[in-house]
């Protein structure tokens, strides 16, 4: 067995003299470090996998046993050995506080060294052992909790009766013991995973190789850390799917953790193998039925209808369903993204995260939009070269909402990550020139609304006078002269054009006030509302 191992001493002589020794003993090493004090040792346990760390006691900048404090806290696996001229009890006492495996006293002889090194190898590779040991009964532990997982899920799903998992099983998995199991009531998710079609259609993977694909899966799941406990198993019934159960205490943080996990496991999956899932998650339940079952089964469902490669929760059926609207801008803004169209972008985020939505539907409306548009970004801009906004920093605004005080701060911390990820395609970033026309085409179609340009500049993320001051250089007159104008036009279209009234017109295109349209018009064209009627109809 070879290990690396360092020698740090504020002496060049004993540095190497000491080297030099351990190669002549005929000791088993990959390599050798040197640092001369323990800023210098520091850098290389930060750098390199150490094994063996040999040190001085006294050295200018830091001591010996200070460095071992430091050294343990980037490498904890590493076993330390003092080499000394202090034959000092309290030093002793300190290193062996510390663990150190060996106090040697110089001048060290050959013999000591040499059997320090191989008591210390004897050591190590006995440690692997336990090590390995204690891996191997995890994993048969896991693959036997596997195997009653597997059993009783498949069971489930094999049945018309109404059944219930058992207690036992349940505490089994998350870890309650049976005693406590109604004091510390767990609640869980059953969630369906639908390997897709397309990933069979790749030059990885074929139909035959499904039991390749699904340990693939499983390998991922279990190396994401979750703070809630979370197994899966495959279908015995069907290889394109497999069955996963989260648990834990808290409904919210469980459900935030599976949209994590989702998001995580597309990044991984997709870029890396080119394996394509679908999850469809049952609602809550503190109970596992058969029921969980048929909710995760018509969550799923709703991929026929929305696509694959998503999330989709049967808690989230209802709102989903209900409204047309947030679906339909889903769409489209993957497309507008597809196209770079950032003006288009802008414009939809205010509808999507409209104040009116957000009432009707709450902060669970605010969730599944997010989670969706997170998906959609997912898609679109992770695994592309030269990006600007890592996965990591995806999953980091998972619970963006949560943290939002306004609507308003939603849409424009939501428009910033979208921006970002259109600049890695090389879009050049929303210029206040675009913004402008933005605008224009906002006041084209909402005139009829109090528009100011308060609202305008808030919505474009600038301040009023740059704004103002920018319309004006652009389009070449004021934004409250250009705003008149369009009014002004489509007044005169109604009144040329239908038999309204002048006060429902005046109302039609954004003035409340009647006899201050009626002054505004005839400023603004030059006679009176009715005579321009009475004008252009003859």
């Amino acid at each position: 067995m070879r290990h690396n191992i360092l020698i740090v001493d504020d002496e060049k002589l004993i540095r190497q003299g000491l080297k030099a020794r351990l190669e002549y003993l005929g000791i088993d090493v990959d390599e050798i470090f040197e640092a001369s004090n323990g800023m210098e040792a520091l850098e290389v346990v930060k750098n390199h996998i150490v094994d063996i760390a040999v040190t001085d006691i006294r050295m200018p900048d830091m001591d010996g046993l200070t460095l071992i404090q430091e050294m343990k806290k980037i490498q904890k696996n590493i076993q330390f050995v003092v080499l000394s001229g202090y034959a000092e009890f309290s030093y002793a006492e300190k290193a062996i506080r510390l663990d150190v495996k060996a106090y040697l006293l110089k001048p060290v002889s050959s013999e000591e060294l040499k059997n320090t090194f191989q008591r210390l190898y004897a050591d190590m590779k006995n440690h692997m052992k336990i090590q390995n040991a204690v891996r191997m009964k995890r994993q048969l532990d896991r693959e036997k909790q596997e195997y009653l997982l597997e059993k009783e899920m498949n069971t489930f799903l094999s049945t018309t009766e109404e059944r219930i998992m058992s207690v036992d099983l349940l505490c089994q998995l998350s870890g309650i013991p049976v005693e406590n199991y109604n004091r510390d009531r767990i609640q869980m998710y059953f969630c369906m995973i639908r390997i897709n079609k397309e990933s069979y259609e790749n030059k990885n993977f074929r139909q035959v190789d499904y039991e390749l694909i699904r340990f693939s899966i499983k390998n991922v799941f279990y190396e994401l850390e979750s703070e809630c406990k979370k197994f899966i198993v495959n279908s015995l019934s069907d290889h394109n799917y497999l069955y996963a159960l989260f648990l834990g205490k808290d409904e919210k943080s469980i459900r935030e953790e599976i949209e994590r996990i989702f998001l995580k496991m597309r990044s991984v999956l997709e870029n890396k193998m080119d394996i394509y899932l679908t999850f469809g998650v049952s609602r809550s339940t503190a109970q596992m039925r058969g029921r969980a079952v048929q909710e995760a089964k018509e969550a799923l469902n709703q991929r026929i209808i929305y696509g694959n490669s998503n999330i989709y929760f049967h808690e989230d059926i209802v709102i989903w369903n209900e409204q047309e609207f947030p679906r339909t801008q889903v769409y489209l803004l993957k497309q507008y993204m597809e196209k770079s169209e950032a003006d288009k972008i802008q414009e939809l985020l205010h509808e999507i995260f409209s104040e009116e939505l957000v009432k009707k539907y709450g902060s669970s409306y605010l969730r599944i939009m997010w989670v969706r548009i997170l998906n959609m970004i997912f898609q679109l801009c992770d695994g592309k070269e030269n990006k600007n906004i890592s996965a990591e920093e995806l999953l980091m605004n998972l619970n963006l909402p949560d943290y939002m005080q306004s609507i308003s701060e939603i849409r424009q911390k939501i428009s910033e990550i979208l921006m970002s990820c259109m600049k890695t395609d090389g879009m050049a970033e929303v210029s206040a020139r675009s913004k402008i026309q933005m605008a224009v085409r906002y006041i084209h179609k909402h005139y009829s609304e109090n528009i100011t340009i308060l609202d305008l500049a808030e919505r474009y993320e600038m301040s009023p006078n740059y704004f103002s001051s920018i319309f004006k250089q652009e389009i070449g007159i004021s934004a409250v002269n250009f705003i008149t104008d369009v009014r002004m036009k489509k007044a005169q279209e109604l009144l040329s054009q239908s038999d309204n009234s002048v006060v429902d017109i005046a109302k039609k295109v954004g003035y409340e006030d009647s006899q201050y349209f009626f002054r505004v018009f005839k400023k603004n064209v030059g006679m009176t509302p009715l005579q321009y009627r009475e004008e252009n109809r003859n």
